[in-house]
C-alpha cells in the first residue's frame, strides 16, 4: 500500500507541474490536459533521472529534492486539478448511466486483480532479463554505470530511467506500478482519442476494449515499456489531429514532443514522429503552400529529436553509436564488432524463423506473408512467444470491423488513423519484427475506427443501436474472462504473498526456474565478489551480488573469436574481477550461439579448473582459482 501511495503522490506532483508548462495550449477537457500534463511530467522527470545518474548522484536525497522542487512548482495546478477531478467524480456519480458504472466496475476489478500480481516478486520475461536488471543496478551504484558485458545496459530509455528512480525511491514493486500507471493512462488516451475524433460513446467503448484486452492483462503485470510507448504515440496524435483542425501552433509544438517521448521511449518508437511528420507536411502543404509545410514540418521533426535525444546521446558518448548495439556498420560502437552484429541479426532471424514454423508460414520475409499478420496475430496469438496461449491475445474485434473505414470514407481522421496505423504495422512486420508486442502503439488507432465503423452501421435505428451495443458488450466481457485466463494461474499465492502468507522465497522457488541458482549465487558468494554467468540469454534480476555476462550474443567485450584457450579467457577475466562462475543449464540454445561450439569448450574448460561451490537443478556455482592478470583486455 505505501508503494501504490507514493505513487499517487508522484503522479500528483507530475501533474502540478506538467499543467503549469502547458497553460499555453488551449484543451477543450481537463481530463484531456491531465494525460498530457501526467505525461510531460513523466518524460521530464526521467531524464532528470538520466542526467542525476550522469553526474553519479542518483539518490533519494536528490531525488526527494527535485519532486520537492516540482510539487512547489505546480502546487497551485494540483490542489486546482484535484478539486476539479472530484467535483467532475460527484457529478458524474449523480448522472452515470448504469452502463458506465458497470464499465468502471468491471475495469476497476480487473485493474485490483492485476495489481495483487504487481506486488508479488518478478518473475521470468524480458523484466528479469534487461527492463529492471539495469535500472536497479543504476538505483544501487548511484549512476549510470559502464556496462561492456552486456548491451542490455544500453537500452536503457526514458521508462528504464523512471524504473531507475522508482528503485530508488523505493523499490521493484513502485518500478512495476510506474508500468501499471501508464496502461491506466493508455487507457484514458484511447478514451481522449476516441471523443475527439467521433464522440464520447465511441471513445469509451474503444477505452474499454483497449483495457480488457487479455494482452493488456498481459502488459500490466510485466514491467516493460509498451504502456508508455501507446501512450505517448496516441497523445502525440490527438495534438496533430488538434492542430489539424484548429490551427493553433502550441498543439503541433506538444505532438512533437510527445512523438519525441515515445521515440525517446523505445527505438521502434522512431515510427510515430517520423509518420506524424507526414501528416504535418501534408496539411501545413494544403494550406499554406510547399514553403510553409517545410518550415511546419522542420520545426515539428526539431521538437521531436530534442524530445527523444537524451538517452541516445548517452549512448553516442558511452559508446560511440547512438542506437547501440544496432547499426554497427553505419556508427560503430565500442566493444562490439561486425561479426558481433551479423551473430546478433542471424539469432533473431533464426528465432522469426522458429516462431513462425509454429504458424505454418515463414517469417514475414515476403509481401504476402506480411499480409497474414493481423490474421495470425488474431487467431493464432500463442505462437508469437512461449508465455502461454492468450499472452498476445488482442481478440477478434479489430480482424472484424477495422474494414468497416470503408463506412467512413469522407471522414479524413478515420483515414489518417488506418494509415498511420497500417504504415507503423508494415514499417514494423516488413523491417523489423512480427510480433504483436511490436505493433501495440497502432491498436487504440485501430480500436477507435472499429467502434466507430459498428457505430455506424448500428446507426439505422434502436434495434439496430441496441444490437451495435449488445455485440459491443458481449466482446468486453469475453475478453475481460480470457485477460482473467492469463493472470489466474499466479492470483492464489500473489493474494498469499501480498497478505503475508507466503514469503517471497516460497513464491520464487515455485514460480522462477532459476531463482534456486541465484539463491545459490547470493549466500554462497561474498559481498566483494563478482559472478561470471556463462548463458547464452542470461537472466540475472533475482542475483543480488555483483556480476558479469559472459553470452557471446548480448556482449562483445569477451571477444571469444579471439580466444583460442582457457588460458587467454582466464586472463580475459582477470581485469574485470571475476571470483566465481555460474554454468547455467539452459534449454537448446544453438541459435543463440553466433560462435559455436569454441564457446562452450572454453566454457568447459574454464569450470573444469574451478572448485565446485554447489549446484541446482538449472545449473552449478564455481569458485576460481586466484588468478593473475595477464595481456588480455577487455
Amino acid at each position: 500500500m505505501v508503494d501504490a501511495a507514493l505513487l499517487i503522490v508522484l503522479l500528483l506532483v507530475l501533474f502540478g507541474g506538467g499543467q503549469r508548462c502547458l497553460r499555453a495550449v488551449p484543451f477543450e477537457h481537463g481530463f484531456e490536459a491531465g494525460l498530457f500534463a501526467i505525461g510531460l511530467g513523466f518524460g521530464l522527470l526521467a531524464y532528470v533521472t538520466l542526467a542525476l545518474g550522469e553526474i553519479g548522484v542518483l539518490r533519494r536525497p536528490a531525488l526527494w529534492t527535485v519532486l520537492a522542487c516540482a510539487a512547489w512548482f505546480g502546487r497551485r495546478e494540483s490542489v486546482s486539478g484535484v478539486a476539479r477531478g472530484l467535483r467532475g467524480a460527484r457529478c458524474w456519480a449523480a448522472a452515470a448511466p448504469a452502463s458506465e458504472s458497470a464499465a468502471l466496475l468491471l475495469a476497476v476489478g480487473l485493474l485490483a486483480v492485476e495489481g495483487v500480481l504487481v506486488m508479488a516478486p518478478v518473475v521470468g520475461g524480458d523484466q528479469t532479463k534487461y527492463q529492471l536488471v539495469y535500472p536497479r543496478l543504476f538505483a544501487e551504484a548511484g549512476a549510470l554505470v559502464a556496462t561492456p558485458w552486456s548491451f542490455w545496459g544500453y537500452m536503457q530509455y526514458l521508462v528504464n530511467m523512471l524504473f531507475a528512480a522508482a528503485f530508488v525511491l523505493r523499490g521493484d514493486v513502485l518500478a512495476r506500478l510506474v508500468n501499471v500507471a501508464y496502461g491506466v493512462l493508455a487507457t484514458g488516451a484511447v478514451f481522449a482519442l476516441g471523443r475527439r475524433c467521433f464522440g464520447r460513446a465511441v471513445g469509451g467503448w474503444a477505452a474499454l476494449l483497449f483495457f480488457t484486452m487479455p494482452f493488456t492483462a498481459t502488459l500490466m503485470v510485466r514491467a516493460w515499456v509498451e504502456f508508455a510507448l501507446t501512450f505517448y504515440v496516441v497523445l502525440a496524435v490527438i495534438a496533430v489531429l488538434a492542430w489539424r483542425e484548429s490551427g493553433v501552433r502550441s498543439w503541433l509544438a506538444l505532438g512533437a514532443l510527445m512523438g519525441g517521448f515515445a521515440a525517446g521511449t523505445k527505438l521502434m518508437g522512431v515510427l510515430a514522429p517520423a509518420l506524424l511528420g507526414t501528416v504535418v507536411f501534408s496539411t501545413a502543404a494544403s494550406r499554406g503552400g510547399i514553403r510553409g509545410a517545410i518550415r511546419a514540418t522542420v520545426g515539428f521533426a526539431l521538437i521531436a529529436m530534442l524530445a527523444a535525444s537524451p538517452c541516445y546521446l548517452r549512448n553516442a558518448v558511452a559508446t560511440g553509436n547512438p542506437i547501440f548495439p544496432f547499426g554497427y556498420g553505419i556508427f560503430g560502437g565500442s566493444h562490439w564488432s561486425a561479426e558481433a552484429a551479423r551473430g546478433l541479426d542471424d539469432y533473431y532471424a533464426a528465432y522469426r524463423e522458429t516462431q513462425a514454423q509454429k504458424r505454418g508460414a515463414g517469417a514475414y520475409d515476403s509481401w504476402l506473408e506480411a499480409v497474414r499478420f493481423p490474421w495470425d496475430a488474431t487467431m493464432a496469438p500463442y505462437a508469437f512467444e512461449n508465455v502461454g496461449r492468450f499472452a498476445y491475445d488482442i481478440g477478434p474485434f479489430l480482424l472484424a470491423f477495422v474494414p468497416g473505414v470503408l463506412l467512413l470514407r469522407r471522414d479524413s481522421r478515420a483515414w489518417i488513423l488506418v494509415g498511420l496505423g497500417l504504415a507503423y504495422s508494415a514499417a514494423v512486420v516488413l523491417g523489423m519484427w512480427a510480433h504483436p508486442r511490436y505493433i501495440h502503439p497502432t491498436l487504440p488507432l485501430f480500436l477507435v475506427v472499429a467502434v466507430q465503423a459498428l457505430w455506424t452501421l448500428g446507426g439505422g435505428g434502436l434495434a439496430a443501436r441496441r444490437a451495435t451495443v449488445a455485440l459491443l458488450a458481449l466482446t468486453v466481457v469475453a475478453q475481460a474472462a480470457t485477460a482473467l485466463r492469463v493472470v489466474a494461474p499466479l492470483v492464489p499465492d500473489s493474494v498469499r504473498v501480498a497478505t503475508g502468507r507466503m514469503s517471497e522465497d516460497a513464491f520464487l522457488r515455485r514460480y522462477e526456474r532459476r531463482y534456486p541458482l541465484w539463491d545459490l549465487v547470493n549466500r554462497e558468494v561474498p559481498a566483494t565478489g563478482n559472478v561470471l554467468i556463462l548463458a547464452m540469454i542470461p537472466h540475472p534480476y533475482h542475483i543480488i551480488r555483483p556480476f558479469t555476462l559472459a553470452s557471446p550474443l548480448e556482449q562483445g567485450a569477451i571477444d571469444y573469436r579471439r580466444l583460442t584457450t582457457v588460458d587467454e579467457l582466464t586472463a580475459v577475466l582477470a581485469p574485470l574481477g571475476v571470483t566465481h562462475v555460474v554454468r547455467e543449464l539452459e534449454e537448446d540454445k544453438a541459435a543463440a550461439n553466433p560462435v559455436g561450439d569454441h564457446v562452450t569448450r572454453l566454457w568447459d574448460e574454464l569450470i573444469a579448473g574451478a572448485e565446485k561451490v554447489g549446484e541446482t537443478t538449472t545449473g552449478a556455482l564455481y569458485r576460481l582459482r586466484p588468478v593473475v592478470a595477464g595481456d588480455g583486455q577487455v
